[in-house]
């Protein structure tokens, strides 16, 4: 094998804001693991808190990317009823085994949980390789770029169903991102008749429109606009999905008497919440934390009938990653996928 045949390419995070390509070795795998061949990986949030040097566990140099698409190249597992050629996209969550919640059957909340992507290497690279237990197939004819957003509506998946949806006839969803916008288009596949969709980003509001949502700007117009719809009661159900300060102070404005807010957006440090309202409004505040193995079964079940496509707002060569990331930062996109197939040079 030539020189050239035992390298790849990678974005890799190399210390606070520094995300660059780079010639690295290509992985050897051993026996339990998997090489696969990247052809669409996404960046979410957290990888702009990783690149920034905020993350508290990613260490440089680091592969990033947890979002991914691919077919197996090399296998070496007896076991697996996987094959070179299956395409497949990870389960990234990486549990201990022995704490509380992974000895109750809740290892998606682990003492100690990691990911591939944030503390080891992920794939925003042309090859990663990885446990064979960790892939799960996706069908043929599914595209790569749509098997890269598996990840992120197993998100909206295990948010929503947080939730009896029971009675919820008007639910509200802050943030208009990737996750609020999957979040919005799980509740109306699973029945939720009247969903609102805040942010303050035009852009973001008019791809929820194209999506067929109802947008709207959060603050003041939004609050009499779910009062006018709940007869000045409020909504059944509040899905933050911003993580941002603001947010935590508007949910529990949003909210009917014994309503609930469900949580699945990250708030990088703690937040003020109106805790009178709270208690005079018996509301049920609720935490979603990433999801369970079954929420990405579900989410590839599901693909086929949302309108996945029209969230991606670009794609990028490999060795566009950090001008991808950048205008992922700045809100200039909403989805941007790395297709790391694609000229690297």
């Amino acid at each position: 094998m030539s020189t050239a045949e035992q390298t790849m390419r990678a974005a890799q995070f190399l210390g606070p804001n520094r995300l660059e390509i780079r010639t690295v070795a290509l992985p050897s795998i051993a026996e339990g693991e998997a090489l696969v061949a990247i052809e669409a990986c996404g960046f979410c949030g957290s990888d702009l808190s990783i690149v920034a040097g905020t993350h508290p566990r990613a260490r440089a140099p680091l592969t990033v990317g947890h979002e991914l698409a691919g077919h197996i190249v090399k296998i070496n597992d007896a076991n697996s009823s996987l094959s070179v050629g299956d395409h497949v996209t990870v389960f990234p969550l990486i549990s201990c085994g022995s704490c509380y919640a992974c000895t109750h059957g809740h290892s998606h909340v682990c003492r100690q949980l990691r990911l591939f992507g944030f503390d080891t290497d992920g794939g925003m690279a042309q090859f990663v390789k990885l446990p064979a237990s960790a892939l799960i197939r996706l069908p043929e004819e599914m595209p790569y770029e749509t098997g890269a957003l598996i990840e992120p509506l197993a998100v909206a998946i295990h948010g929503v169903a947080r939730v009896s949806l029971v009675d919820r006839r008007l639910a509200v969803v802050l943030g208009a991102g990737p996750i609020g916008l999957l979040t919005a288009l799980v509740a109306r596949a699973r029945g939720v008749p009247d969903i609102l969709v805040a942010d303050v980003l035009p852009d973001r509001l008019e791809l929820a429109e194209k999506l067929g949502l109802h947008a709207m700007p959060s603050g003041d117009p939004l609050r009499a606009e779910v009062m006018r719809r709940s007869e000045n009661n409020g909504a059944d159900v509040v899905y933050e999905c911003t993580g941002h300060p603001s947010a935590a102070r508007e949910m529990t404005a949003l909210v009917r008497s014994r309503g609930t807010i469900v949580n699945i957006g990250v708030f990088k440090a703690p937040v003020e919440i109106d805790l009178q309202a709270v208690n005079f409004k018996e509301i049920d505040i609720i935490g979603s934390r990433v999801y369970e193995r079954r929420d990405f079964e579900e989410a590839i079940r599901l693909a086929a009938k949302l309108p996945l496509a029209l969230l991606i707002t670009r794609t990028f060569p490999l060795s566009q990653a950090a001008y991808a990331l950048q205008q992922f930062r700045e809100g200039r996109v909403c989805k941007a996928l790395i297709l790391p197939q694609q000229d690297v040079a």
